[in-house]
């Protein structure tokens, strides 16, 4: 294990400014083109992931399932990013002539980056950016004798100011909103930047992106079970250690379908009614082989709704629970969970969705 699959997550996530997205922020040309040098910078950060990979400790499985040493690893590449995010929060935007850089007072930065710095502001170096320090009026030659430092850039002369203005735009975003600043900052999240919306649509760019070689067979059970069947979408984002997306199709309030997002990763959870669940054993052989292997794990799940597994039903040899499924548990006791990687199983899954709903 290491941390290239979260890199390659973030990688396929980052954001770029769409014109069709509506501000209500006049924004100029050079801000424009600074969006995409930024953009541009995130990618360049997280394709640089093994730069990240420095852990020396012991490679133990923690509690949440990743090594320390990955974890350690993983934690340098987003306190680089946690970094940069504070820079452009506390940071005043100033310039000399055509040249901008960020002034920050460094009480005012550790106010709001308590991590070491000299792991980040390397990195950050290997980027373009530079540094130079000042205590009171007089340069001086490091990060810990100073009280005030200048941040330049020398890779894009329009990317401070985009970064100063992404930083001022989300401090004005109410706190009640489901994405988190640095979340927004260190995808570029244009969208949540400029309007104060989660873009809830199940076929952005950067979910086909993250999709990868399944991103065709998402597409067209996005179309059916959407534009057809008039499922609404509603999108979560974990953006922390397994990063990933959540997009739950619902009906009502009722979820039909629950869909995970991960690199080249599409999966599905299914609860199916007795009816259907029925349907589908008794009609298992012509299913691909992976569904057929889901059926056959149907069963009791002890949910401690019944006594002596009373409501299970044999249908050709698979035990069947008859009761009407209620929360996250029953729901398991028939229940399609696969990772999608064909045509056929699309074309099962929009079957099973059109009969749900009908």
């Amino acid at each position: 294990m290491s941390i290239q699959t979260q890199a390659e997550f973030y990688v396929r996530n980052v954001g770029d400014y769409d014109p069709a997205i509506k501000s209500a922020v006049a924004l100029t040309e050079p801000l424009v083109t600074g969006f995409a040098q930024f953009s541009a910078l995130l990618r360049t950060i997280y394709q640089d992931w093994r730069a990240y990979e420095t852990s020396i400790l012991p490679s133990e499985r923690t509690k949440i399932g990743i090594m320390t040493d990955d974890l350690e690893n993983y934690h340098n590449l987003t306190y680089t990013l946690d970094c940069l995010f504070g820079l452009a929060t506390v940071g005043a935007l100033c310039s000399q002539g055509a040249t901008q850089y960020l002034v920050v007072e460094k009480a005012m930065f550790k106010a709001v980056y308590k991590k070491s710095v000299v792991l980040a502001f390397a990195m950050l170096e290997t980027y373009g950016f530079y540094f130079t320090w000042y205590k009171g009026e007089k340069q001086v030659d490091e990060y810990k004798r100073c009280e005030r430092f200048h941040v330049h850039y020398e890779n894009g002369e329009d990317l401070l100011a985009a970064m100063n203005f992404i930083a001022v735009q989300l401090a004005g975003i109410e706190r009640k909103k489901e994405m988190a600043d640095k979340v927004a900052f260190m995808l570029a999240d244009y969208t949540f930047i400029l309007t104060g919306n989660i873009n809830q649509a199940p076929v952005q760019q950067s979910i086909i992106n993250t999709l990868g070689s399944v991103g065709e067979l998402w597409k067209t059970l996005v179309l059916v079970i959407q534009g057809e069947c008039g499922l609404v979408a509603d999108s979560s984002f974990n953006p922390y250690v397994f990063p990933n997306r959540t997009i739950t199709f619902k009906q009502g309030k009722k979820t039909i379908i629950k869909c995970g997002i991960n690199v080249d990763e599409l999966s599905i959870r299914l609860p199916l009614t007795f009816d259907a669940a029925k349907n589908l054993i008794e009609n298992r052989t012509a299913l691909p082989p992976n569904i057929q292997q889901n059926i056959a794990g149907f069963g009791c799940v002890n949910c401690g709704k019944c006594q002596n597994q009373r409501n299970l039903v044999m249908v050709e040899d698979i035990p069947l629970c008859n009761l009407p499924y209620s929360n996250f548990v029953t729901e398991d006791s028939r229940c399609l969970c696969f990772e999608l990687t064909g045509m056929d199983e699309v074309g099962l899954i929009i079957g099973v969705i059109r009969r749900a709903v009908a």
